[in-house]
């Protein structure tokens, strides 16, 4: 049984320093193929004009680095907008053929920035190997990867937590500056970026100030 905490585990520590998109990816399907037994394929496919290309994977080399428009099992994923498992592949209409080893497989849609830019696609040689525990765990990790990476080259968006700040209000009087720190923190430390832009002799002034209110 996969420890699926472990895998998650991982994914935040690769992703604590590293968030551009490619990376993050390829260690997500080496990690997936690491530690979840009895996969034998796993990768993405990321769309752009034309449909669906080849991303980072792992596994046996595949023919099939372009799906059309609306063609095949990720593009029933993609416009669901939810996962589709097929416990067997054989004979199921619109899979279309990857590592001819595979009996099962599951697909995830890949969102960024509210929309849908892929899929992760997890293959097992072994009919019905996806449980329902699996889905929920490898969904959340999904999750997790789309909270985690940087995919403003795919979307032409930049990322939330980089985009510019508004400027902080130089004018603001001193007697609000000393309110708002009395009002947010506990300490002075807690608040240095509020007065961080003052200058030093500012910032002197206001410590004093704010202890003697403490």
């Amino acid at each position: 049984m996969t420890d699926y905490k472990i895998l998650e585990k991982y994914i935040k520590e690769s992703t604590r320093d590293e968030k551009q998109y490619l990376p993050v990816l390829a260690n997500t399907v080496s990690a997936i193929m690491a530690l979840v037994p009895g996969v034998n394929w796993t990768g993405f496919f990321l769309k752009d004009t034309n449909g669906l290309y080849l991303g980072p994977f792992q596994g046996k080399p595949v023919f099939i680095t372009r799906i059309a428009e609306g063609k095949g099992l990720c593009s029933l994923a993609m416009k669901k907008n939810d996962m589709i498992y097929v416990p067997d592949v054989h004979g199921y209409p619109d899979y279309i053929e990857g590592d001819p080893a595979t009996d099962s497989e599951l697909i995830f849609p890949l969102h960024a920035d509210n929309m849908v830019i892929g899929t992760l696609v997890v293959c097992s040689p072994i009919l019905n190997r996806f449980s329902v525990s699996d889905r929920d765990s490898l969904r959340r990790l999904v999750g997790l990867i789309e909270r985690s990476a940087d995919f403003s080259s795919v979307t032409g968006k930049m990322p939330s937590n980089t985009q510019k700040q508004p400027a902080k209000n130089h004018n603001m009087p001193f007697e609000l500056w000393l309110y708002a720190i009395k009002g947010l923190a506990q300490t002075y430390e807690m608040v240095e970026p509020i007065y961080s832009q003052l200058s030093d002799q500012e910032k002197k002034t206001l410590q004093e100030e704010y202890e003697k209110t403490t």
